[in-house]
């Protein structure tokens, strides 16, 4: 049965309730000590967008080279990316990091966003190498082209 309870917040919301009396009023009673959905909501991304702040804040001094990949990809990457190396460039020395600029690819980011740093580290220490292996190659095959 659907109950209106007023949440902390003061907002009206309807909740449909399950469970014996007693589960259902104690579910009430949490209910009214919390934000409605759209404040909690509205608080998390708050939250979000401070947070994203201060990542972009401690890395505003990096040149980082555009990401590749889909809009969706990119704009997703990007988020992990910055907070990702805001807390490296917190914790390591700077050149520390280098590695991670070179990783354009925003499919590879998002595949990586739950390595510890340690590993993310030696996943773009590696990702970099066959970067740089790759571009070497393109480059020599472009030359035997022209000559």
């Amino acid at each position: 049965m659907e109950q209106r309870i007023i949440h902390a917040c003061g907002h009206e919301q309807g909740h449909y309730l399950t469970g014996f009396d007693s589960q259902q009023e104690r579910k009430v009673k949490w209910l009214k000590t919390r934000s409605c959905r759209d404040c909690f909501v509205a608080e998390k991304r708050a939250e979000e967008a401070a947070a994203a702040a201060l990542s972009n804040a401690a890395i505003s001094h990096l040149d980082l080279p555009p990401l590749t990949g889909t809009d969706r990809q990119v704009s997703w990457a990007s988020t992990i990316r910055t907070k990702r190396l805001a807390v490296l460039i917190n914790s390591n020395s700077g050149a520390d990091c280098y590695a991670c600029l070179q990783v354009t690819d925003a499919k590879w980011w998002i595949d990586r966003r739950d390595l510890t740093d340690v590993d993310l580290m030696a996943a773009t220490t590696q990702a970099s190498e066959v970067q740089s292996a790759t571009a070497v190659t393109a480059s020599i095959t472009d030359m035997h082209r022209t000559a």
